[in-house]
């Protein structure tokens, strides 16, 4: 009597040699039992993970000033970002190697499981260390999530559909960034912030109920059921590299985010860097960082990514604490500002694909140009929000006493009440998220006329990694510098007149600003915070002009010529 193979079935059995026929034969007959699979419960089960990772993240941009306020700690808002952030830079390289280890149902259980927990904790946190603590917890599992929606769906997918259905999954993450903005300031001014996190909490369990009876999938490299979990196989995961990764990015931003020990902290990065270094170079038997591939025209836009995911997470959450105290919008208002660039992004993304596929150009200059352009207009967008910032008059009403309001709008070009400087201010958000998402486009297309197409696959996760570190580093740098100027500024204007108990709620509560303050007070505090706005965009600006030099570089360095087939296609594809 036989028994229906799933997971937990040896791959070859005991009694059939294990020929290269029969090897061949039983991938052909677990590719044939793969397509056949219900792809309707699986892609669910997939896309809602993908979808509420996407609305997740714009929602926390978007309420993350009010939940620091709510706890009054504002001045650690940044450690709400960062935390989850971080766990997601280092974990999501992880999950593709743990999936052809343990099966692609693990891994996705495990990535859930994390996602769950997280969620769960966020709803019950009762301070921002709790509260940051459990977002570090979702970000373990947010990034696997991703990554194994994308590895499962070419799994159960010919080759001609895996390209409309990672279009349909583009389109499910895309509608969760464009709602997450709007919807989860509604649902924070309606019913507050708990509910949006409980409120996931059902959605993942339906996700992992039907992800553990349908995603059955039979793959040949994966190690039958009593050696998956054993040592000698689950050594092949990378550990120490992602372990001392996170390490080095989590003291570099302690260095530059808190008062903890400057020496000891510089000496924890800096070993910590060395023994990634080293592991990547000799100890790891499969790396998460090819470190050899590192040259040439992979390099520099391995360097562009990073930039230039530097500068834009460095924006979107700036834009919202901007928008929510300067100028007093409410949070379901700012989703509204968020709508545009999430928007600009997925046009972005299909016009490039477009311009890419119809080029008279070659394919590779075409890309190289695409890039160079696109670092040109995140400069040009940083610069005009810094003006827009610098020249719209603050928002002046007073919530202690609303008979106050006094006219600070002399030196300003755009009132806070007109409706020119949202023009402007939108506009550089959208230039900025259509430059980001121009250059992921291009550079995943580079990848395939540069990279060989044996390593393709690992180089894409790589790439992946380098747009992790550089939101988990623009992030923290804009909200570090603005939290440690505001925090001097504010000093510097309220203990001289004698406010330092003043000071110090306003430093732990934002909110307290406009309910305590009125009058010209009121307006000399705001012009502060104007102050602190502007001077976070100095990180961005530095590393804008180093992505124009090196977006030139790539650009103008790029002569090598690059075989042309009758389609138009690289031959090194």
């Amino acid at each position: 009597m036989s028994f229906p193979a799933d997971e937990t079935s040896r791959l070859i059995s005991d009694d059939v040699p294990q020929s290269t026929d029969n090897l061949i034969t039983l991938e052909e007959d677990y590719h044939q039992h793969n397509l056949s699979l219900p792809k309707g419960p699986i892609l669910y089960s997939l896309w809602m993970g993908s979808f509420l990772g996407s609305i997740d993240s714009t929602i926390v941009a978007n309420i993350m000033n009010k939940v620091a306020e709510e706890f009054e700690e504002s001045d650690k808002k940044q450690w709400i970002v960062t935390s989850f952030l971080l766990t997601n830079t280092a974990f999501q390289p992880l999950y593709g190697k743990l999936s052809d280890l343990t099966g692609r149902k693990t891994a996705l259980m495990l990535a859930h499981s994390f996602f769950l927990v997280g969620c769960l904790c966020t709803a019950l946190s009762n301070n921002l260390t709790q509260f940051s603590l459990a977002r570090a917890v979702c970000g373990m599992g947010a990034g696997g999530i991703s990554a194994l929606s994308s590895i499962t769906v070419s799994d159960i997918c010919t080759p001609k559909e895996r390209g409309v259905y990672q279009g349909y999954a583009n389109v499910v993450f895309g509608t969760g960034s464009l709602l997450g903005g709007p919807v989860g300031g509604w649902i924070m001014d309606a019913f507050g912030w708990k509910v949006i996190f409980a409120g996931q909490v059902p959605l993942i369990m339906t996700c992992m109920y039907l992800g553990f009876r349908n995603v059955n999938v039979k793959l040949t490299h994966i190690p039958p059921m009593n050696e998956r979990y054993k040592w000698k196989n689950i050594r092949r995961i990378d550990l120490g590299g992602s372990i001392s990764l996170i390490c080095t990015i989590f003291g570099f931003l302690c260095l530059t985010s808190t008062d903890l020990n400057k020496s000891t902290l510089t000496a924890f990065t800096v070993v910590s860097l060395v023994v990634f270094i080293l592991n990547e170079l000799y100890w790891a038997p499969e790396r998460i960082i090819p470190i050899h591939l590192l040259s040439g025209t992979f390099g520099i836009t391995s360097l562009l990514t990073i930039l230039s995911s530097f500068i834009v997470f460095g924006d979107v959450f700036r834009n919202p604490v901007y928008l929510q105290l300067v100028q007093n919008i409410s949070l379901t208002s700012t989703g509204g500002f968020l709508l545009f660039s999430s928007a600009s992004s997925a046009f972005a993304s299909l016009a490039t694909g477009w311009i890419l596929r119809n080029t008279k150009l070659r394919l590779a200059t075409c890309a190289y140009l695409l890039i160079t352009i696109s670092v040109c207009l995140h400069f040009i967008s940083l610069s005009l929000g810094y003006a827009t910032i610098s020249h719209t008059e603050p928002n002046p009403t007073s919530y202690v006493d609303t008979s106050a309001a006094v006219a600070v709008g002399e030196s300003y070009r755009f009132a806070w009440y007109q409706f020119r400087w949202r023009i402007f201010y939108v506009l550089a958000m959208v230039l900025n998220t259509w430059a980001y998402a121009t250059i992921l486009v291009a550079t995943l297309v580079s990848i395939v006329f540069t990279i060989p197409k044996s390593q393709q696959a690992t180089i894409t996760g790589c790439f992946y990694l380098w747009r992790s570190i550089g939101t988990v580093l623009g992030a923290n740098s804009v909200l570090t510098i603005f939290e440690t100027s505001i925090t001097t500024k504010l000093y510097h204007y309220l203990h001289p007149i004698g406010m330092d108990k003043q000071y110090y709620s306003l430093i732990h509560d934002s909110s307290f600003l406009r309910r305590n303050f009125s009058g010209g007070t009121l307006k000399d505090l705001l012009e502060v915070y104007i102050e602190a706005f502007l001077l976070s965009y100095i990180p961005a600006f530095v590393v804008s002009i180093l992505a124009v030099a090196v977006g030139l570089k790539l650009f103008f360095s790029h002569n090598r010529e690059v075989p042309q087939t009758k389609n138009g296609e690289s031959d090194l594809a």
